[in-house]
């Protein structure tokens, strides 16, 4: 991995033989359009890509791995809802004069990021631990239900987007540690007043202990449903090596899956606080406090 704060990717454009195979399936297992910022940063190791997703393509191909990313999805939005005093994002709109098909537009692509980032985050989690030991425990699966391709996002590109959508984005992406800004932002860039009206409310909460705590608390139910995958996934550092892969890059992409489990755990929650906002908000009665926070109840 180069220097600090740098993160190479491999476009889609770039890509060919068994890269641009892996992103393809990659996209298709998933139902995205779109390769993720993860497996652009893991095609930079083509050794390493192939051998991830040897690992982890049966794990996608069960309906019992989405499941489980549907429970951490579920506790994102809980944690936000609960946890957070967030406003009408939807009457913004209304009064900033949003037209109803730019609202209906704006919806869907939330709704839509909502559903497709908490896979990638259990992908990710799982992928951190089985840099240390084999997980998941073989158990009967049914086949994963195709989800379905999701029309590719449009976004405000920073070099093309206004000066004050490019001062947010520089503004998420150093708040948020982000060496690239996430495709979701960006295509919320479309829509300038409520990428301002957003970010106003997300940036007091992403910088408050209760926040990460919740990120963190995150993390750690990624890590333990990972244990719960259908599949068992054996892929340790000492595989990787003996695979013939660089100490050097094996360092690497561990630490660009920590990084990613980092990020994806923000880009779940604030992708919730998104979807909360558009659905009227939370209310004052709801919010908790550091002191009384505790994991939402999982459901065994």
């Amino acid at each position: 991995m180069p220097a600090k704060g740098k993160l190479t990717l491999v476009r889609e454009s770039e890509a060919s033989g068994r890269t641009s195979q892996v992103f393809a399936e990659v996209k298709a297992a998933l139902g995205m359009p779109y390769v993720s910022l993860l497996y652009k940063a893991y095609a930079a190791y083509p050794k390493f890509l192939d051998l991830h997703w040897q690992a982890f393509k049966p794990v996608v191909e069960t309906q019992e791995f989405f499941d489980l990313a549907g429970r951490l999805r579920a506790e994102a939005y809980t944690r936000m809802h609960n946890y957070f005093r967030l406003p009408d994002l939807c009457a913004q709109l209304t009064e900033e004069s949003f037209s109803p098909g730019a609202q209906h537009e704006l919806t869907r692509l939330i709704e839509t990021l909502h559903a497709s980032n908490a896979p990638l985050l259990l992908l990710a989690a799982a992928a951190l631990q089985a840099f240390d030991k084999p997980i998941g425990r073989e158990r009967k699966t049914h086949p994963a239900q195709a989800p379905s391709m999701f029309a590719m996002p449009i976004a405000a590109e920073e070099e093309r987007a206004p000066a004050s959508t490019r001062k947010i984005y520089e503004e998420m992406k150093r708040g948020m540690e982000l060496p690239v800004l996430n495709l979701d932002y960006r295509a919320m860039g479309r829509w300038p007043d409520f990428l301002r009206d957003y970010w106003q409310v997300l940036r007091p909460i992403s910088e408050s202990p209760v926040y990460r705590e919740s990120c963190q608390g995150l993390r750690e139910s990624g890590a333990a449903l990972a244990e719960e995958i259908p599949v068992q996934v054996s892929l340790t550092v000492a595989q990787l090596q003996d695979a013939g892969m660089k100490d050097e890059d094996v360092a690497a992409v561990v630490r660009i899956t920590e990084m990613f489990t980092k990020s994806l755990a923000r880009l779940v929650m604030n992708i919730a606080l998104a979807k909360i906002g558009l659905e009227g908000g939370s209310s004052a009665d709801s919010v908790r406090t550091p002191q009384t926070l505790a994991p939402p109840m999982r459901v065994a």
